[in-house]
Order: C-alpha cells, then structure tokens, then sequence
C-alpha cells in the first residue's frame, strides 16, 4: 500500500539567483537505475545516506525553475552547500518511516546536520512499493504542488507557496530510499528556508497565483484548492504582512462568459512556506483546455482596497505554441459525385482549439459560400448545388495565433438526386397478409438497384426486419423466417440512379395475419386398412386437413416406426403421394401413418394404417426408359412426347422433379403407340424433371430440361 505524506517549515535566507535553466522531460523508455540516481548509494539499515549525482540535483532543480517560469518569477539556483543537510533529513525520514521537521535525537540515523535539514525543507515519504521501484525525483515535487496530503496543515498549501515564493533563491535537494520500518521507501527533502531573502525589485511581482496562464495539468487537482497572494514590498519578504482578506471574494468565468462557482474560502498569515499571507479556494468542475478568467476583489493591501485579474489554462500547451497546418481528408482531393450534404474533416493539430473553415466556389476563395470558426475537426455543410465544383480549405488557431491555411482541395457535387419510387402493393394499412408475401413498387426509369427496408419501427430504428439493398426487380417476396405472425410492419423503398440514392418513398404499413390453428390429424383413405395385394408403387391418399400447408408421410415394417424398421419418410404438399419403385418388397406388411403441420405448428400424427404388398412376380414391374419420345429438350414452354410401346390406358402419367416430388399431373382419355401428346411446362422453374408413366407393370421413365 503506497502512502505519500508531506509537510513544510519556513525560516530565512539569502542567494543570488541565475538566469532560467530549461526544464526537460525524461523520456518515456528512460529506464531509472542507482547508476542515474546515486553516486553513491544509500543504506538505510546501515544509516548511510548515499549522495545523488549532479545531473539528478540538476534536473531537480531545472523542473523547479520550470514551475517559478510559469508563474513569471525569477529562477533560483542550486545551493551544495545545503546538500548534506538535505540528503541526511531524507536519511531520518526514511529510517523512521515518519516525516518530522523536528526529529528528536532517539530518532534512528539521527544527526544534527539531518535535524536542520528536516527543519528547513518541503519533506516527502512514500513506501509500500518494490524494491528497485522507478520513481522519478520529480513526483515529491508535483506533491508539493498540489498539496493535498500535508500532513499538520493540511488547507494551508505551505509547500506549494514555497516552491513559488518569489524571494526563494536556492534550494538543495536530498534523496534516499532503502528498508524502513514499514517496507521500501523513498524519501525527499527540498531545502530552501535558509533562502528567502531575496530582493526581486529587479524584477518585481504584484501577486503570485495558482494556477496561473498556461498551466500543466499534472501540476493542479481540480478538487484541491486554486491560491493567490499579493504582494507589495519588493525588497523584504517578511515585510508584506499588511493584507487583510475579509470581504475578499473572487469571480470566475469561462471564455465563453459562464460563471464558474467558487466556494470554501479560507486565508492564513501564518507564513507557511515562508510565504505571509495566502487566499485559498475552491472551484469544482475545472476542465482542461478551456480558458478561465479569475477576478479576485476586496483584498486591502497595506490600507489601500485592491482588486485583481489574471486567467489561466490547463493544458500541456505551455509555451504558447501556434499550432501546425492541418491536413486535409475527406473529401479527398478532386473527389466527385459528392453529396450536395457533404461531412468535411480534418487532422487534429497538437495545441488546436479551434478551426477555421472556408468553402468557395473558386480556387481564390472570393465568391466564399462559408466561412466559420468550429472547436472540432470537422463539419456537415447542406444544400449545395448539384453538379457544381467547390474549393475548401481549413486553418488550425489557439490563443498564441493561428496556422498558415491548409492545402486546398476541390470537390464536384452530385447531380441532382433522382425522385423517391412510388409503392403499389399491398395497399397500405393491409392487414392478415401471409408471412410469405410479395411487396411490389412501380418502376423508377433508369433505376440501377432498389434499397427495400421493412422495420416493426415507423422510424426504422434499431434492427430492420428487411434491409436488401441488391434489388433489381420492382418486386420482393418475403422470405419464410423474416417476418412474424401478427406484427404491424412499416416498409419503404429507395432508387439508385447513376450511382445517387434517391429519398424513401412515402411509408406504408401492413399486418401479417395471426397464426393458422394447428391442423387436424389426417384422415387416411386409401388403401384401406388391412389392404392386400398392393402394388409395389401404390398411391397413399388421405383427406385434406384445413390449415394444411405441408404433409409427412412415414411407412416402416412394424407399427412403432423405429428407425431399424423405417423403410420411407416423405414431405408433401399435396394429400396423395405415389410410392417410387424398389422401395417396397412383395409380400411385405407395411405400416403407414401422415401427420399435418404449417410453420406456425404441426399436428398429430393419424391413425395407423398397415397393407400388404401383392407377391413377388404376379406383377413384371420394370422400368423402362427407352419407351418415350419428347421433343425439343431442352423446353421453352410446350413440350411434345411419343409413347413407341404399348401401354396400358389406365396407366398414372405425372412429371417430378429431381428429389421424386410430384411437380405436374395430367390426365389423358387413353395412350396410343406412336400418338403425339403435349404438356404445357411453361409453370416450372427451370431444372431437371422426369416424366413418368405408371402401368400396372412397367414404369416409363424419361428426362427433360427446363429453360
């Protein structure tokens, strides 16, 4: 468990301070080691403090002046000859696993040196974490900052107000982590009351706020508190005690004129920080890259009513850098059969917070069509003209100044979007239409394909029952499973024209029909029961049911239809099915039942009937498939057969399909040897079939093709 406590202390001093040093992040992949820490490294259970290496004290100290930059003050420098007093009083703290200004001498690793170091500096503790943990030095210092954890002052902000107290001039920064008492730990001092008496008339400050302009986000909790403090002497810190904040109060708003609430005001002139007198607030609800203006009234500065403005920002755009050119996207340059409303979008610069966009209508952008500042990269511009070229362009801006305008790109608009179809049927408001059904529209001239959707939603919402968007024909029939029984359903439909889609067409709505009873158990017909002398290839028939759509048909070789004992199971559409050849034996009893059924249920199965075929060679079956003359094949629509044997006029004639469904029955007065018949095929999908012509013992077999 991580825990992280600070405190603060103040007494005076003095240095002269140097010209700013630039602070410089470490790197993402910068990999912490003893080696980039310490020269010498620390053991605490041995109370040797270790010595940090110049370049650490310096990148302290560089991130230090980096925060006194943002505030406008004057930098300070690195004072060695405090650095033992630092890195001891990091020693106490980290032995004792406790932070103390004052630790007493029975303290572990006590020294005088590390008690003035304890009682003059910013100290940071942490501990729980592995051994070897990569903790950057500037983590103790972004705590000071915020100050949220202090631990005997907690609302005074002490160790923030030292870091930019403008009469600092040195610090010295002591580090050491090791083993102490409750596991590894890191500790730090910064050391600086030995250092505030600095004259800054050279460079005189009126007040000091936090956060101030452009501000780094990692540096502020925006819960914590926001702090200020005026100034008035410039030569002596200790003299600007003649500041009373009674009847302060402080107002903020937003660049855009909102009021921001203010709220848990308090104030000190305790000198926390070495710093006399501080105002403190609160103002919850602070976003990042948004621009605040702050007015703080009624502070009496040295018996003179003073008020005071100043704005700042959250944001990592620190040094107030233009942003860069943004980079142009869609559409694409010279782009064409644009929609007449068109979304624009652009590159995200670092640093952007605004653009600005303009379109036109020549490439010198005099004849502009619009021109508007947005916060984000992109914008929808509406009703253009069709069959028209337009030029676009966008400029990047921020607070510091704006990019130069981006590369221009031309686009040319679609020509006009063809007109929304006109639907013909159902009519709207139709209601109990079959699941399966058909929606036809009229013909849009020069429609390429058609958009249907069909949607429980008038608003087409959410998932669409249909949603084809690949229709050639002015039609669509509804495939089984895509609508439901006893729903209100809402359709419309679109055209594309060279590529355009036009508007829906007007909405109509129609009611599927509730589903069907569950059909009845047939009535078996024939044979009859107990039936003997059957022929091999009998037909079965049965009654029809009501509500019937579809009929299977089962016979097995014993009356619990097992599966050892199945001999045929059969779909059908019609009530009558003719047993092919070479699936029945002779002499065998055979068991048959049918059972009814639609795609909303199925029924129960009939009664059981049983029959017997007739015995093996009273009947010469055999197919014949050279018996039949058919002309043409493949077939259009008439298709014309010879018979070139004899048969007999009581025979079956019917044509299948490829899986032996009976697709096509016809009867005729006889059959002749060598006379010419006709079937009208124009009804049946394209395919293979097979005529058949049943005689009591031949079975005449021929194929023909479908176009």
């Amino acid at each position: 468990m991580k825990k992280v406590v600070f405190l603060v202390i103040f007494i005076a001093g003095s240095i002269i301070a140097s010209a700013q040093i630039p602070y410089k992040e470490k790197s993402n992949d910068y990999i912490f080691g003893w080696q980039d820490i310490y020269s010498s490294v620390p053991d605490v259970p041995s109370c040797n403090e270790g010595a940090l290496t110049s370049a650490e004290k310096q990148y302290v100290l560089n991130y230090v002046n980096f925060i006194r930059y943002l505030h406008d003050l004057k930098p300070v420098v690195y004072d060695y000859s405090g650095d033992n007093a630092a890195q001891k009083a990091a020693l106490i703290q980290a032995a004792n696993g406790t932070l103390s200004h004052t630790p007493p001498p029975t303290s572990a690793c006590y020294s005088q040196e590390g008690y003035n170091g304890s009682l003059n500096s910013n100290l940071h503790l942490q501990w729980g974490m592995g051994q070897g943990s990569q903790i950057d030095s500037k983590v103790s210092i972004v705590g000071w900052m915020i100050d949220n954890h202090s631990q005997n002052a907690q609302d005074r902000c002490g160790h923030r107000r030292a870091i930019i107290n403008p009469f600092v001039t040195a610090i010295s920064f002591g580090r050491v982590e090791g083993q102490g008492p409750a596991g590894w730990t890191m500790a730090a001092a910064l050391k600086y009351m030995d250092n505030v008496n600095g004259n800054i008339g050279d460079h005189p400050v009126e007040f000091v706020a936090y956060p101030y302009l452009n501000y780094p986000p990692d540096l502020v909790d925006k819960s914590w508190y926001l702090s200020f403090s005026p100034y008035y002497d410039m030569s002596n810190n200790f003299a600007n005690t003649n500041i009373q904040y009674d009847n302060t109060t402080v107002e903020m708003t937003d660049d855009q004129g909102n009021i921001i609430s203010t709220n848990s005001y308090v104030w000190d002139d305790e000198g926390w920080g070495a710093v006399q007198n501080n105002f403190r607030w609160k103002a919850p609800g602070l976003q990042n890259e948004v621009k605040y203006n702050v007015e703080i009234k009624n502070v009496v500065v040295n018996g003179q009513n003073r008020n005071y403005s100043y704005w700042f920002k959250l944001t990592q755009n620190i040094y107030g850098i233009k942003p860069e050119t943004p980079m142009l996207s869609f559409p694409s340059n010279d782009a064409t059969n644009t929609s007449t409303s068109t979304n624009f979008s652009w590159s995200l610069p670092s640093f952007t917070y605004k653009f600005q966009f303009q379109l036109a209508m020549d490439i010198n952008f005099t004849n502009i069509v619009k021109d508007t500042i947005t916060t984000i990269n992109g914008i929808v511009v509406k009703n253009l003209e069709a069959a028209t070229t337009y030029y676009w362009h966008v400029k990047a801006m921020n607070d510091n100044g704006s990019s130069e305008w981006s590369e221009t790109f031309s686009f040319t608009t679609a020509a006009p979007l063809p007109g929304a179809p006109k639907l013909a049927s159902p009519p709207d408001n139709s209601v109990d239409l079959p699941l399966e059904s058909t929606l036809a529209w009229f013909n849009q001239p020069g429609a390429e394909r058609y958009h249907l959707q069909v949607s429980k939603s008038a608003s087409f919402s959410g998932f669409s029952s249909i949603d084809e968007m690949q229709i050639t024909d002015t039609s669509y029939t509804i495939n089984a499973g895509e609508l439901e029984y006893g729903t209100q359903y809402y359709w419309h439909i679109a055209a594309f024209i060279n590529g355009q889609k036009s508007a829906f067409s007007e909405i109509w709505k129609f009611k599927t029909k509730n589903p069907d009873p569950i059909p009845d158990k047939p009535n078996l017909v024939s044979p009859i029961d107990n039936a003997t002398d059957i022929s091999l290839t009998p037909v079965l028939k049965w009654d029809n049911v009501p509500y019937a759509e579809h009929y299977t048909l089962k016979i097995a070789t014993d009356e619990s239809f097992s599966s050892a004992s199945s001999v045929l199971t059969k779909n059908t559409d019609t009530n009558e099915y003719q047993v092919p050849p070479q699936i029945l034996q002779p002499s065998t009893k055979y068991y048959w039942k049918v059972q009814a059924w639609h795609e909303a249920g199925i029924g129960d199965w009939s009664k059981t009937f049983k029959f017997t075929t007739t015995t093996e060679g009273s009947v010469r079956e055999q197919i014949i498939t050279d018996g039949i003359n058919i002309n043409p094949n493949p077939v259009k629509d008439i298709l014309y057969f010879m018979i070139n044997r004899s048969v007999d006029s009581k025979s079956i004639f019917y044509v299948s399909n490829l899986l032996g469904d009976k697709v096509l029955e016809m009867s005729f007065d006889h059959f002749s040897q060598d006379e010419i018949y006709q079937i009208n095929t124009s009804s049946l999908p394209k395919g293979v079939y097979f005529i058949r012509i049943i005689s009591a013992d031949s079975i005449y077999l021929t194929k023909f093709v479908k176009n």
